[in-house]
C-alpha cells in the first residue's frame, strides 16, 4: 500500500534529508531559518542514547552560534584544557594547549552527542514548515530534470515523496549514497579499537590523554557531567568477544580503579577508517557528514566535518531554491568541501602514526623528536593546536582579486568574529549581526556610499545586504549612513588592515572577496557573474 505525503506544505517539501542525526538535523534548522520547507526522515524511533562524537572545536560552535543554539550549547559543553602525549619511557613528550579562546569561542569543548541531538530536534520545533518522520525508512530515488521521486516506508506504509533536493546524512553505511553508486575511497585500519563509555566519575578529567605506549596505545578523554572515554588497541588476535568481556574490561581499566564500582555506558570494539566519497553531490543530490567522509577519531574532527558540511551547502541550497542564486554554485560544494575533508582525514592518520607506534625503537626516537621540536620555531604550530587545517579553500566560490597590503583577511577562507558595540551600547558577537544573507562588510565606510545604483541593483537581485564597521577612534555617522556597530577591540581594524576596505561575506561566514573603495564596484559586478550567471 502507498500513501503520499498528507501535510500540504510538506506536498512537495523543497528538501528531504535523510537521517536525524546531528548533521542532518543541524542541516534542516538552518534550511528551516531560510524558510525552507523541509522533510527529515529517521529510521529509528527516537535518537539514539550512545555517545559516539565527543569534542567539537570552535569551527562547529560557531555553526551552532548561527544556528540559533550559542547559549544553550555553550552550558553543556565544558572546555578542554589541552592534549597531552605520554610516553611509557619519559613520560610526556609533548602538550598541546587548547586554553583560551578563537573567534569568541572555546578552541575544543567535550560534548555529550545524545544531549547535543535533544538541542538540535527542540530547534526544529521553530519551524512549521520542517517535519521530522521517525519510524521512517529510505529505500530509492528517481532523479529527473524536473524533481526527484523519493520512495521511503514509514511504520510499514510505502510513501512517494516528490522533492527538489535530496540529501544523504544517513552515515558510514549511506543508502543514498549506494543507490548514487558513489564509492568511498581511502583505507580501513587494520587494529580494531575497544571503546569503553562511563559516567558518573567522581574526579573530572579535564585534558585528552593519548598514552602512547607500544604494548598498548590507550587513548583517555573527557566528556560532559562526569563522564569519560577510554580507547584501547587491540593486540593481533584479540576478539571483539574477548575484548567486551567484564574480566577483560575489569583488567584493562584497572590502572584508573575498580571498574565494577563504575558505571559502565558502553562498551563496544570499532574499526577506524579514513575515507571520502568520490563525490559529495551532483546534480539535486548531495552527500553530508559520514556519508561523505569517515576520519579517525584522533584529530577530533569527525562530527566537526560534518557540521562544515551542513552550514557549506545548506546556505546554498536556499540561494538556489530562492531564486537569488544559479543552480551551478552547488557544484561548489564538492569543491570546496571534499578537499578539506581530506586534509582533516590526513592529519588524523598521522596523529594516529604517531600515537598507535608498536615499536618501542621508533618510540624512543617519537619522544626525542617531540621533545626538540620544543626548542624550535615549529613549537607554536604543533603545540598551539595550530597544526589543524585552517578552514579555507584553494578553490570555490569566490573572487581572488590582487591581497590588500597589511590585510589579514584571506579569501576562501573563514572571517574572524568579535565582540562589537551597537549605536544603542548594546555589545554583541559581531556574528549576531549577520542573517542568513550576503553582506557587504565595509571598514571606515558603508559599502552604499560607494555602490552606483546599477551595482546596486544586482546586490539586491542576490539577496545581498550591508553593514558598516567603525573603528573605535571614529564611531561617526558617515553622511546619512550611521555605523552598523563599533569595532571596540580594534579586532576588525587589525584584519582588514586599514580603513575603507570591504569584504563580501557568505551566509556560512566564508569570505567571498577582499577589495578596496576604488575596486568596489567592479568587484560586486564580477562576483555577480560567478553567482547568478556562471559555473565554478
Amino acid at each position: 500500500m502507498e500513501r503520499s505525503v498528507e501535510n500540504k506544505n510538506l506536498n512537495t517539501p523543497n528538501v528531504v534529508i535523510v537521517g536525524a542525526g546531528p548533521v542532518g538535523v543541524l542541516t534542516a534548522n538552518l534550511l528551516g531559518l531560510q524558510g525552507i520547507p523541509v522533510l527529515l526522515i529517521d529510521q529509528n524511533p527516537r535518537i539514539l542514547e550512545i555517545p559516539r562524537a565527543i569534542s567539537l572545536d570552535q569551527d562547529a560552535l560557531r555553526v551552532l552560534q548561527a544556528a540559533g543554539f550559542g547559549e544553550e550549547i555553550a552550558a553543556s559543553m565544558p572546555s578542554i584544557s589541552g592534549i597531552e602525549l605520554i610516553s611509557p619511557f619519559g613520560g610526556r613528550f609533548a602538550k598541546v594547549n587548547s586554553l583560551g579562546s578563537l573567534d569568541c569561542h572555546p578552541r575544543l569543548v567535550s560534548i555529550y552527542q545524545p544531549e547535543l541531538e535533544r538541542i538540535l530536534r527542540n530547534g526544529l520545533k521553530r519551524f512549521s514548515h520542517v517535519r521530522l518522520w521517525s519510524e521512517c525508512t529510505y529505500i530509492s530515488h528517481i532523479e529527473s530534470e524536473s524533481n526527484i521521486i523519493v520512495n521511503v516506508k514509514c511504520q510499514g506504509v510505502a510513501c512517494k515523496i516528490t522533492t527538489g533536493f535530496l540529501l544523504g546524512c544517513d552515515g558510514a553505511r549511506s543508502t543514498v549514497r549506494e543507490n548514487q553508486g558513489w564509492s568511498m575511497l581511502g583505507s580501513s585500519y587494520k587494529e580494531d579499537w575497544l571503546i569503553l563509555d562511563i559516567t558518573k566519575l567522581p574526579n573530572l578529567l579535564n585534558k585528552v590523554e593519548f598514552i602512547c605506549d607500544p604494548k598498548r596505545p590507550v587513548a583517555h578523554v573527557p566528556g560532559p557531567n562526569g563522564s569519560e572515554r577510554w580507547e584501547f588497541l587491540l593486540h593481533e588476535g584479540e576478539t571483539k568477544e574477548e575484548m567486551e568481556k567484564p574480566d577483560k574490561v575489569r583488567e584493562l581499566m584497572k590502572p584508573w580503579g575498580d571498574v565494577s564500582q563504575m558505571d559502565v555506558e558502553r562498551i563496544a570494539v570499532y574499526r577506524f577508517q579514513a575515507k571520502t566519497v568520490d563525490w559529495m553531490g551532483k546534480g539535486k543530490i548531495f552527500l553530508l557528514g559520514d556519508a561523505a567522509h569517515l576520519t579517525p577519531p584522533f584529530a577530533g574532527q569527525g562530527l566537526v566535518s560534518g557540521i562544515r558540511d551542513s552550514i557549506n551547502l545548506s546556505w546554498k541550497l536556499s540561494a538556489v531554491i530562492n531564486k537569488t542564486a544559479a543552480s551551478k554554485i552547488l557544484s561548489s560544494y564538492h569543491t570546496e568541501r571534499r578537499p578539506h575533508a581530506k586534509k582533516t582525514i590526513r592529519l588524523a592518520v598521522l596523529l594516529g602514526s604517531i600515537i598507535m607506534t608498536r615499536s618501542k625503537i621508533k618510540a624512543i626516537i617519537r619522544d626525542t623528536i617531540f621533545k626538540l621540536l620544543y626548542y624550535t620555531p615549529l613549537k607554536q604550530f604543533i603545540f598551539d593546536l595550530r597544526i589543524r587545517p585552517e578552514n579555507s579553500f584553494k578553490h570555490g566560490l569566490f573572487i581572488k582579486n590582487k591581497k590588500l597590503t597589511k590585510t589579514k583577511i584571506k579569501v576562501g577562507s573563514i572571517f574572524p568574529q568579535a565582540p562589537v558595540k551597537l549605536p544603542n551600547g548594546t555589545f554583541i558577537l559581531s556574528d549576531d549581526l549577520f542573517g542568513q544573507s550576503l553582506y557587504i562588510i565595509g571598514y571606515g565606510t558603508h559599502p552604499l556610499s560607494v555602490l552606483d545604483e546599477y551595482t546596486k541593483s544586482l546586490w539586491e537581485q542576490m539577496g545581498g545586504k550591508t553593514l558598516f564597521f567603525s573603528n573605535q577612534q571614529s564611531f561617526y555617522q558617515q553622511g546619512s549612513y550611521l555605523p552598523s556597530a563599533e569595532d571596540i577591540t580594534s579586532a576588525f581594524f587589525s584584519a582588514f588592515g586599514g580603513l575603507d576596505r570591504f569584504v563580501i561575506l557568505r551566509p556560512d561566514r566564508i569570505v567571498a572577496a577582499v577589495f578596496s573603495k576604488e575596486n568596489t564596484n567592479q568587484t560586486i559586478l564580477e562576483f555577480y557573474k560567478i553567482y547568478l550567471e556562471t559555473n565554478v
